[in-house]
């Protein structure tokens, strides 16, 4: 008997008409038919990251990107990592969402990032729709090393989850999804829909931080339990849930000492206000504005002594999304004015007259490159320093080499690195107005004796005084 006539049989017995009945198995017909349309879930292999739990070993069906991007640096790691003795476990004692282990991921002070990635067992399709879940998080503590250097660092500035893809192993060409930044500890789902504008058959989890920037940071995110990345209708009423961020204060808790402070978050997704609840210590706050074009809300508040809970929240028909920052206002006591002591560079600086030059000692550059090494910090920020308190100064940044390079590739080189110095200074505020930058080359040597060593003193940076404003 075939199930037509099984189901008929069945009408007979609950005396139904066969008019319901056919309408009845229509929709079971197109229900099933959309399903098949749709596709079957693509399911990640070891999607909670399950593992021995261990520092510097990626968990098991997962390629460690690093070892394309950053040959240098260790893989992810599997936390948390059980040791009576407390070695080797960066102090990331927390619970797994799912199962036993979960994974982390940091990024560096010296540019790098830690990135994972897996062949999908089918591959992402342009013109097709997919929703994709995983649980993230952060430690609030994450201790590790920095290569080159025996300091212990903690790893906690936020930073963000990007999904990725391409056609190979750590390919990321294609961008399937961000997070917000991560600040809190515990667990939060986060759901995305893609619609990759080419085929993907790689998928890589990537930490990330805001680029370009002078100051890479060192932060870490951890990840739990992956959904299978669900092939969905790609229809236009589809919601994207919200997604709350508070980017003011960056982190939490924030002590501050003046009584108002002004509030920035961006939310996503949202076109009505109303569909927003702002509340500091339980209580609503109206007063705050919002730019549905760019999702930027912003909000002056009233803080009282003490700690000042803020909650912001959004709602859509996708879902919603809440975020949460702790503020500590204290009310500040009478400062005690200590004069710190100024630096070499800057007691130099002090000193000159206009048109004098001054030499910018540990200030130095990769080889053969503009790049500024992280060693040179200090004294970039004690120019920094003397520029800032002295507004009306103005000066020109210089660059010399050795004699060892040509004559063109000399001044290319020499101008870049000045330029280099003038960047950073007027990223950290000083008005382009009151820097120039020049590139002389090797036609200012200062030794001409042939000694690798001797010439070092050649390959230098100074600061000429254009003008003292007085």
């Amino acid at each position: 008997m075939n199930v037509y006539k099984m189901l008929n049989e069945k009408l007979k017995e609950q005396n139904m008409s066969k008019r319901f009945f056919i309408a009845c198995l229509s929709i079971l017909l197109f229900s099933f038919g959309e399903t098949l349309a749709q596709g079957e879930p693509i399911e990640l292999n070891n999607s909670s990251f399950e593992d021995f739990a261990r520092p510097g070993q990626q968990p098991r069906g997962w390629y460690d990107c690093g070892d394309i991007n950053f040959p240098l640096e260790t893989p992810p790691d599997v936390h948390p990592i059980d040791d009576d003795s407390g070695r080797n476990n960066f102090g990331v004692t927390k619970k797994a969402f799912d199962g036993d282990t979960y994974l982390g991921m940091v990024v560096r002070e010296n540019d790098s990032y830690e990135s994972v990635a897996q062949r999908l067992k089918k591959p992402l399709m342009p013109g097709q729709c997919y929703s994709f879940s995983i649980y993230v998080a952060t430690s609030k503590i994450y201790k590790s090393g920095i290569r080159g250097s025996e300091e212990v660092v903690d790893f906690t500035t936020p930073i963000k989850l990007s999904i990725k893809g391409g056609l190979g192993f750590c390919d990321n060409a294609v961008s399937l999804g961000k997070t917000k930044l991560i600040t809190h500890s515990d667990w939060k789902e986060y759901t995305f829909k893609f619609e990759p504008k080419r085929k993907v058959t790689y998928i890589v989890f990537e930490a990330s931080y805001k680029t370009p920037t002078f100051n890479p940071p060192n932060g870490n995110i951890l990840l739990d339990k992956a959904s299978a990345i669900q092939p969905i209708p790609c229809d236009e009423n589809f919601v994207e849930k919200p997604i709350v961020e508070i980017t003011t204060p960056a982190a939490s808790p924030k002590t501050v000492t003046a009584k108002k402070y002004k509030l920035i978050a961006n939310v996503k997704n949202v076109k009505e206000k109303r569909k927003i609840l702002l509340k500091v210590n339980n209580k609503n706050i109206r007063s705050f504005n919002f730019n549905s074009a760019n999702g930027k809300l912003t909000s002056n508040l009233k803080l009282k002594e003490g700690n000042n809970k803020i909650i912001l929240k959004a709602v859509n028909t996708g879902g919603d999304d809440t975020d949460e920052a702790t503020i500590n206002y204290e009310i500040p006591e009478e400062p005690i004015v200590v004069e710190e002591p100024k630096s070499e560079i800057e007691e130099g600086l002090g000193d000159l007259e206009e048109g004098e030059t001054i030499r910018v000692d540990q200030l130095n550059f990769e080889i053969n490159s503009f790049k500024i090494t992280n060693d040179s910090r200090p004294v970039l920020n004690d120019i920094f320093k003397y520029l800032n308190e002295n507004s009306k100064v103005s000066v020109e940044i210089g660059g010399h080499t050795n004699r060892f390079c040509d004559t063109e590739y000399c001044q290319t080189l020499s101008t870049n690195r000045a330029k280099a110095v003038v960047d950073f200074l007027v990223q950290k505020g000083i008005p382009s107005n009151r820097l120039t930058y020049r590139g002389y080359g090797k036609t200012q040597q200062i030794t001409f004796s042939r000694n690798a060593e001797a010439q070092k003193e050649n390959q230098r940076v100074e600061i000429k005084i254009l003008s003292l404003g007085g």
